[in-house]
């Protein structure tokens, strides 16, 4: 028995030992946990808050960039109207200077826009109160005036914000200096208000939808306040109400005099929020962003509370803690990198990822390629399939190019349908293989998919480039469907910088009637009689030189000079008209290119009927030619502009008829006068099917003269193609069997 009794009381004690032991391995573990929970927690809370500065103030330097990308945008057009205004010569004028000034403002929609010498005259347009022809700087503001003298000693400028008693609201103006040599003889003003960055603020893409950005002062005040904004109370400035701490306003106030940067935080409907100011280095100026604070969600306060009743829950409660801890981070953090870096739509890179990883890998590497790659007609698949159809191209587009990528090459979808990818081959050939068969993968398998419609994309190559190049090597073929790879060289780098050219001169080419008229005849085909003429427009460059119509048309309808160049010809061809009228020679119909902007404009008709009214000429000498193409955009509208024409005298005829997507529709519904065939479907007459094409032409020309249209045969080359299209009842001829367009002098002394 005493034996027995000694083994129990050697067991109760090893066993309360044990349970010594495992509470104090419990205590310690629970405090070491708790101690590394919190730890764990605070790195959490801090590595959130910096990844949420981080992005705020990414996104702030996004919206500043936007905001002195409009501001560069209104300077670049003063600059290039400074220029003009040192070439053309109108400085010297000051009728055509006030010409010029209500010209420029109506297309660029300035507030105002002045012109002031170093004389001492000005002059001010304003629209809706018309000109002021005695405008001086002491008639400007103060801050104004600032800004106008820093122009005229040689310092493109911008203006502090002043109260106009005109507008009744704040304007700023940008001032840019014109020379005559070295020597600042004048400057060119225009004001506008700072609600055009308005747009910009109200944007609601800020931190993910939750933060937003105003436009302060260096007092604090609003300039421009996000309709979107957090505190939804009126308030004139950023210090009115209880939210900001007197510390933080001071400190605020401090960096907003040194326009300096900071990250401030403030309390708002009892939730911790936080800010950013950046300074935007002009006119005290300041962006203001502000959102609620990252982690909110779960206040520290319930987070410590928590922590301490898992000191009285058994350890694997504690671990399942831990776990839950470092699974929030990882969730939270990849959320904030995903909102920086990813595309939402495809789960690919962005541009701004793209961008930095591209930074880094040119440290390394020298050899390398940059590929643009975009979808033809992208807008039509939206339409077609909706945005869901379109977003399910771009994620299939995504992972075609990741199948296709080597190791340590990279992507990102920039916007819309663009993507960049950089390889790391740079032999020409190698690249057009793999890009061409990225292209044909997406073709045949979206031929063969749920849409049944063939997805082509086309790309664009930079062998040691960058994306800039890359994407001009691609807008190369924007419009060319059956090519669909093009690599950046000096030609398209020329081409650039011919257009570029090009653009600069066009409205001081136009001032000094550079652009010359050209008259090609036309003739009745069954009796050989002359019937009238195409007007068309000839550059001949102040060398004598000439620009011919293919390297700048096409570049002025995108640009929308067309519609000044147009009329310009409308004005040329109703002078040489009158000319004829004076000699006592009958005038023979004249036709007339009509761009598509143009044609459609709301002023056009009122606009034609001046031209031709000033020279008193009959409208019905005037034919207005529409491509087939415009025609097929809207035959309703055009119709209506029409029967306008016809009710004022004028004649209208379609060109390029067979060039395209040709309807019989077209025919009966619009009411042209004329029918101009496409010389290319003249010329396919003589191929191997020509019968049937032959065909096809006689019944249209038939239909034309039953519905009483004439008709036009473009293209007449031979005595051959003359006989067949006579044979083939059309009425009138035009090509290089008669004449090739010649000067309206050489026109008048051979036909008139």
């Amino acid at each position: 028995m005493r034996n027995e009794n000694i083994n129990i009381n050697i067991n109760e004690k090893k066993i309360k030992k044990q349970l010594i032991v495992i509470t104090v391995i419990i205590i310690v573990s629970s405090i070491v946990l708790c101690a590394a929970s919190g730890g764990i927690l605070l790195y959490v809370f801090k590595n959130s808050h910096e990844a949420e500065h981080i992005q705020m103030k990414t996104e702030v330097m996004e919206y500043k960039n936007r905001i002195f990308k409009q501001m560069n945008k209104s300077m670049q057009i003063l600059t290039t109207f400074a220029n003009t205004c040192q070439v053309s010569g109108i400085i010297n004028s000051k009728e055509k200077m006030e010409n010029s000034i209500v010209s420029v403002n109506e297309a660029n929609g300035f507030v105002s826009f002045a012109y002031l010498s170093s004389e001492g005259w000005g002059i001010l347009n304003t629209p809706g109160y018309g000109i002021w022809r005695d405008f001086t700087l002491e008639d400007c503001s103060n801050e104004a005036g600032e800004a106008i003298k820093k122009a005229f000693n040689g310092e493109n400028s911008v203006s502090k914000l002043f109260d106009s008693s005109v507008y009744h609201e704040k304007l700023f103006i940008y001032a840019v200096p014109v020379y005559e040599g070295d020597k600042v003889i004048g400057v060119v003003a225009a004001s506008d208000t700072i609600e055009i960055f308005k747009d910009i603020a109200n944007g609601n893409t800020v931190m993910g939808g939750q933060g937003y950005v105003h436009i302060i002062d260096d007092q604090g005040n609003f300039l421009v306040r996000s309709e979107n904004t957090l505190v939804k109370k009126n308030m004139k400035s950023i210090f009115d109400g209880p939210y900001l701490s007197e510390n933080t306003k001071n400190i605020t106030k401090k960096m907003l005099l040194n326009h300096e940067s900071m990250f401030g935080e403030f309390t708002y409907n009892h939730e911790k929020c936080h800010f950013y100011l950046e300074s935007m280095g002009l006119n005290g100026w300041n962006l203001f962003c502000a959102n609620k604070l990252w982690g909110t969600i779960l206040p520290l306060e319930r987070i410590i509370l928590m922590i301490g009743s898992v000191l009285f829950i058994i350890l694997l409660f504690m671990l399942l803690l831990l776990y839950y801890g470092y699974y929030k981070f990882r969730k939270n953090t990849s959320i904030i990198l995903k909102q920086a870096y990813i595309d939402g739509v495809t789960g690919a890179k962005n541009l701004l990822r793209f961008s930095l990883e591209f930074e880094d890998f040119q440290k390394k590497h020298e050899d390398y390629s940059i590929v643009a790659i975009n979808i033809h007609n992208f807008k039509f698949i939206n339409d077609l399939f909706g945005n869901n159809g379109g977003d399910k191209v771009l994620r299939y587009i995504k992972q075609v190019i990741e199948k296709n990528l080597k190791e340590g090459e990279f992507f990102c979808r920039d916007a819309a349908d663009l993507f960049y990818i950089l390889m790391l081959d740079i032999e020409e050939d190698k690249l057009k293989l793999r890009v061409e068969n990225i292209v044909r993968h997406v073709s045949e398998t979206t031929r063969n998919a749920e849409y049944s419609y063939e997805i082509s994309l086309y790309s664009g190559i930079a062998i040691r480039g960058d994306t800039a190049k890359a994407l001009l090597a691609m807008q190369s073929i924007q419009r060319k469907l059956y090519t669909s790879v093009a690599v950046y060289n000096e030609e398209l780098h020329e081409n650039l910088r011919n257009k570029n050219s090009i653009e600069r001169y066009m409205h001081t080419a136009l001032e000094n009637k550079e652009f010359k008229l050209f008259l090609q005849p036309k003739y009745n085909l069954q009796n050989n009689q002359l019937v009238g003429a195409e007007a068309l427009v000839r550059w001949q460059k102040p060398d004598g030189t000439y620009r011919y119509p293919g390297e700048f048309i096409s570049l002025f309808e995108a640009n929308g000079f067309c519609l000044k160049l147009d009329m310009y010809m409308v004005d040329m061809v109703c002078r040489q008209i009158r000319q004829w009228i004076d000699l006592d020679i009958k005038p023979v119909p004249i036709s007339i290119n009509q761009s598509k902007l143009l044609f459609f404009n709301r002023n056009y008709v009122n606009d034609l009927l001046q031209v031709v009214n000033s020279y008193q000429i009959s409208p019905s000498l005037i034919t207005l030619e529409i491509l087939e193409g415009v025609a097929m955009d809207s035959l309703e509208e055009i119709d209506c502009r029409i029967k306008e024409l016809h009710s004022k005298g004028f004649k209208v005829s379609m060109d390029d008829f067979g060039s395209g997507y040709s309807s019989l529709n077209m025919l009966y519904q619009l009411k042209i006068d004329e029918l101009k065939l496409d010389r290319a479907f003249l010329q396919k007459v003589s191929s191997a099917d020509a019968e049937r094409r032959k065909i096809i032409l006689e019944h249209t020309i038939s239909i034309a003269k039953e519905l009483g249209i004439h008709t036009v045969a473009e293209g007449i080359e031979t005595e051959y193609d003359k006989e067949t299209m006579r044979m083939l009842n059309c009425d009138y001829g035009q090509g290089y069997f008669y004449n090739k367009p010649i000067c309206a002098e050489k026109f008048r002394e051979l036909y008139m």
